[in-house]
């Protein structure tokens, strides 16, 4: 009898057409965020864009990460992040001419979170009887600034004092609004089910359960489970990318050494790596720029 322990490849060695397109776009976000020229950003829009672009980007290597070795479930917690983020640079600029303005109340929402997890902390500490009596007093007079400095985010009406997002809006209500009509079945059917793993309620808890009265009923499960792994595992690869792509076309002006051209290229290693033929790129159609070999 063979006692030897069963090796199983990891995901990237089982699916490595998958992973060429990952390894392509981190080598490239490498040479252009972590080795490129970034000037300053001198407004807040242009701020907000260039950290969204190193969010991404820290986001999606994670993402990678884990779905090299088989987490698909918690590459889709990130990948919901993700998501989120490509909603709120969409809500930034939704109306022409008030970016600026946005950008701004962004980063204000930003010192107000700042605060509130200070808060937390000290209230903790209170709770515990860690705090000093010039913590608690200082926490007071931040308490009373604060309701000065951010009153524009203020919810008295509510169990919580302060809204719960910068914009007022809710991660459904910013799909609902979108100029994509994709977003909202993002929403529905990703979003839902990456919520689901970020919960810990039944479903990741036992999506790796193989329950099977006999061993041929274990072995059937077993295939189907590889099957379905495969494509859970596609489909985070897949979206985070082109979220991730859409990330940096709106921050584009941020990254001195992006080509739009570059996200053609992504893609076209994305229809590969699933094996179906990809629709014209419109430089196809119209005879314009981008016009590259395969």
């Amino acid at each position: 009898m063979n006692n030897a322990p069963v090796i199983f490849k990891s995901a990237k060695d089982r699916y490595p057409d998958f992973f060429k397109v990952t390894d392509f776009v981190i080598r490239t976000l490498h040479q252009w965020i972590d080795k490129g020229s970034i000037p300053v950003p001198q407004t807040a829009l242009g701020l907000v864009f260039h950290a969204s672009n190193v969010r991404a980007y820290n986001l999606y290597r994670s993402i990678n990460n884990l779905l090299e070795t088989d987490h698909w479930e918690d590459a889709g917690i990130l990948a919901r992040s993700m998501f989120e983020l490509v909603l709120h640079l969409e809500e930034i600029g939704r109306e022409t001419g008030k970016e600026e303005k946005k950008a701004r109340k962004y980063l204000r929402f930003y010192y107000l979170q700042q605060f509130l997890h200070e808060e937390a902390l000290v209230q903790y500490d209170q709770a515990t009887e860690r705090s000093t009596q010039i913590e608690l007093e200082r926490l007071v007079r931040m308490q009373k600034l604060a309701r000065s400095l951010f009153a524009e985010f203020r919810t008295p009406k509510r169990t919580s004092e302060w809204q719960r997002s910068w914009c007022g809006k809710s991660v459904h209500r910013l799909a609902k609004d979108s100029s994509d009509p994709m977003r909202y079945h993002h929403y529905r059917i990703i979003y839902s089910l990456f919520s689901d793993l970020s919960h810990s309620g039944p479903f990741p808890v036992m999506s790796q359960m193989l329950l099977g009265e006999t061993q041929q009923e274990v072995d059937e499960l077993f295939n189907a489970h590889d099957d379905s792994e495969k494509d859970h595992m596609a489909i985070v690869l897949s979206l985070s990318t082109i979220w991730f792509l859409e990330i940096l076309r709106k921050g584009s002006n941020i990254i001195p050494d992006y080509d739009i051209c570059w996200n053609f290229e992504v893609m076209k290693k994305l229809y590969k790596a699933y094996g179906v033929a990809r629709p014209p790129f419109p430089w196809e159609r119209n005879q314009g720029s981008c016009q590259r070999e395969d």
